[in-house]
């Protein structure tokens, strides 16, 4: 082949290669364009759905009250200002409670088709109650403790409200707390040796710079151990629209005594002699609730808490080894602000 022959074959075969990696390129692009479109698509199509349900009241916009089933799922308050949510659609969520709303129901009032939901909901301020020391008596034991309040894993400084209950006894402990550095607070409760298997501290804290920042948290003497649910399930109760149903196996049951704590506040519940409910008082104050209850059954003393709002909360699909696709947002209940994610599973055609 002539030398001009060669040379000519070489430069179209090198614009024919040039070429195909060139369109080889361009299909790549497009298609990296189109999946990232895809992606994008998907997560504005789940974003809608999730802003949906932190700004609609749903259908009936009052369902969180009752043991009714929404035909729409929203879980802001009726007559709400932007990202308000209600305190009884969030409560229903709890699958302990009598009137929970099945994950079935809040699929199908949410009209979602082949992709799972969560939602979640914690306190902004995360209060962690330590044991650090304890001194026993004859008659009564002293327990010294650490109260550690943090933000985003910092340590935040908060003013304290601590109750300790024990032999049926709530006594108010504010007065003896001492803060220590940012975001540490110490102090001693006296508790009766009797009562100290029966015992309960429930420890309050407020943001030192935005009183809508408030938390609360609740240690079992009997664990040892701080509870984010009542440990007790032979007697549940079920804060919904102010009333609180009191549900029990115990066949002998007595209810003695009740309370109602924030953190300015604390109240007896005024507690029917015969029935299973009896109305929550209406605090005023920008905190979320704690209720103690306790009784006896065949000489055995009973005792159980829960919070209203029933914040931590953790409802529908748990994600394991599957997509997760997860929406923050900070909300308020009551006027005090809590943090909360709604995720989705993978959209499937």
């Amino acid at each position: 082949m002539p030398a001009t022959s060669i040379d000519t074959f070489l430069a179209c075969t090198v614009i024919i290669t040039a070429t195909l990696i060139a369109t080889g390129f361009l299909f790549s692009s497009m298609q990296t364009s189109i999946n990232n479109t895809k992606d994008i698509n998907k997560n504005s199509y789940l974003q809608s759905i999730a802003e949906q349900i932190i700004t609609n009241p749903g259908s009936p916009t009052d369902w969180g009250a009752s043991n009714l089933v929404p035909t729409d799922f929203g879980l802001a308050r009726s007559t709400s200002n932007s990202y308000e949510l209600d305190i009884d659609k969030v409560s229903r969520l709890n699958s302990q409670n009598y009137f929970s709303l099945r994950y079935a129901d809040m699929l199908k009032a949410s009209k979602l088709n082949n992709v799972a939901l969560g939602i979640s909901a914690s306190q902004v301020m995360s209060i962690i109650i330590q044991q650090t020391s304890d001194d026993n008596l004859k008659t009564t034991n002293s327990f010294n403790f650490t109260v550690s309040t943090n933000i985003n894993s910092e340590p935040t400084n908060a003013n304290l409200t601590a109750y300790v209950f024990a032999n049926n006894v709530l006594e108010n402990i504010t007065a003896d707390i001492q803060n220590t550095e940012v975001g540490v607070n110490n102090f001693a409760v006296q508790i009766p040796t009797n009562a100290e298997d029966n015992a309960m501290l429930v420890v309050f804290a407020r943001a030192s710079f935005d009183s809508r920042i408030t938390s609360y948290g609740v240690y079992s003497f009997l664990s040892a151990a701080q509870e984010i649910a009542p440990s007790n399930d032979t007697l549940v109760l079920t804060p919904i629209n102010y009333t609180l149903s009191i549900m029990t196996n115990l066949s002998d049951l007595t209810i003695q005594n009740g309370y109602i704590l924030s953190f300015d506040h604390q109240q007896t519940l005024s507690l029917p002699e015969n029935g299973s409910q009896c109305l929550i008082p209406k605090l005023i104050d920008q905190s979320p609730y704690v209720i103690i209850l306790n009784g006896v059954n065949n000489g055995t003393y009973v005792q159980t808490w829960t919070a209203y709002p029933q914040i931590p909360l953790n409802a529908g699909s748990s994600f394991s080894g599957s997509e997760q696709n997860v929406f923050s947002y900070t909300v308020t209940i009551n006027d005090v602000l809590y943090k909360v994610e709604i995720s989705f599973g993978d959209v499937t055609p």
